[in-house]
């Protein structure tokens, strides 16, 4: 092992983390002197202190406690998220259920509808009334005009219109 190129001057110590300077001991003492720890800190010991204390090491585990942080909150989101889902195929399922319903009732009324429909042409082609005239057979019913809807009663009398007297 090679020792680096000292200072001549000797106003230079070193840098406390630089390579080849061997090993490192750390002694601790406390203030009352009465219980003291010597560490002892191997070359490759040494460059992992320099590491750990530098700031690219700071910028790299900032930057991964808070992607983790990240995907912490995302999967915490998962189980809200999955009754959700629940929650909406359930509600899918009755909308499925309620159109083929509505599909159910809507064969119904048209039957209702054609069902009608021939029971009022069989009674027009059975008594073909005062509009089978010229040109009108009995199987064409007369196109009627479309009524108008039903009055309402409002318990008001008529008004009366005054008749022409001579």
């Amino acid at each position: 092992m090679t020792s680096p190129d000292k200072d001549p001057t000797g106003r230079e110590h070193g840098n406390v983390f630089g390579r080849g300077w061997g090993n490192m001991f750390i002694h601790v003492q406390r203030e009352s002197g009465l219980a003291h720890r010597t560490l002892v800190l191997r070359p490759w010991q040494v460059q992992a202190l320099r590491l750990v204390v530098s700031r690219w090491f700071a910028a790299i585990v900032t930057i991964a406690v808070l992607s983790w942080g990240y995907f912490a909150v995302q999967t915490s989101r998962m189980p809200f998220l999955t009754r959700r889902i629940t929650h909406l195929e359930q509600d899918a399922a009755k909308i499925d259920t309620l159109q083929a319903t509505l599909e159910q009732l809507q064969r119904r009324y048209d039957q209702v509808q054609q069902m009608l429909s021939a029971a009022a042409k069989s009674t027009s082609t059975a008594a073909p009334g005062p509009s089978a005239g010229p040109g009108r057979t009995a199987d064409k019913p007369a196109a009627t005009a479309p009524s108008a809807p039903p009055v309402q009663a409002t318990g008001k009398s008529p008004t009366k219109t005054p008749s022409p007297s001579n």
